[in-house]
């Protein structure tokens, strides 16, 4: 499996962020709407060893994801195993994680902007609780990228995307749910302004 390195950064301001990119002769990649189902088995066991078994729809392309926690490990970043595939017929799919004992637990979803700069993909993200950015590439390379985007280090998280929800609904007195969606009226703002880009 591939090896996945990356560090998010919380509270970002993503019009000035991408100001900043085009300044830097950063590469656009692309902008999408994304819908993640985890898939576990009855007793979380997956959950339990650290392993994220996941199937994504993106602007109409469905990719089958696994990460395992890598063997290597780093101070500042976020490091999985990664192995991944292009899903051409999903329903066939879903039966064959439900026929080897794994099915949905948990649902989220996100708009990702993606951007190319200094060998690293940077990911502006915007989830029901917020936005943030993600940097994925080589740790001298992360850094170099977070210094010319002038994100402050102290904004840096290790955290996933999971762990983010669970201690923003901490944080403000909600109900524990693993999944985070947006509402209709969220999502139908989303996707207008997608089609008028």
């Amino acid at each position: 499996m591939a090896l996945e390195t990356e560090i998010k950064f919380l509270d970002v301001d993503h019009e000035a962020l991408r100001m900043r990119l085009a300044e830097l002769g950063a590469q656009p990649l692309g902008r999408g709407f994304e819908s993640n189902v985890v898939y576990d088995d009855a007793n979380r066991g997956l959950k339990a060893c650290g392993t994220l078994l996941r199937l994504r729809e993106h602007n109409c392309r469905h990719v089958l994801t696994l990460k395992t926690a890598a063997k290597t490990s780093s101070a500042t970043a976020k490091v999985y195993e990664e192995a991944e595939t292009e899903v051409l017929s999903v329903q066939p799919m879903r039966e064959i994680l439900a026929g080897l004992g794994y099915l949905p637990v948990l649902r989220y979803e996100k708009v990702r902007e993606t951007w190319s700069l200094l060998g690293c993909e940077i990911c502006l993200d915007t989830l029901p609780f917020g936005d943030f950015v993600e940097i994925e590439g080589d740790e001298d390379a992360i850094a170099a990228c977070a210094m010319a985007l002038r994100l402050p280090p102290n904004s840096a998280s290790k955290a996933t995307y999971h762990e983010l929800n669970r201690q923003h609904r901490e944080a403000h007195g909600l109900p524990e749910d693993e999944s985070f969606v947006f509402d209709d009226a969220a999502k139908g703002r989303i996707l207008s302004r997608r089609a008028t880009d």
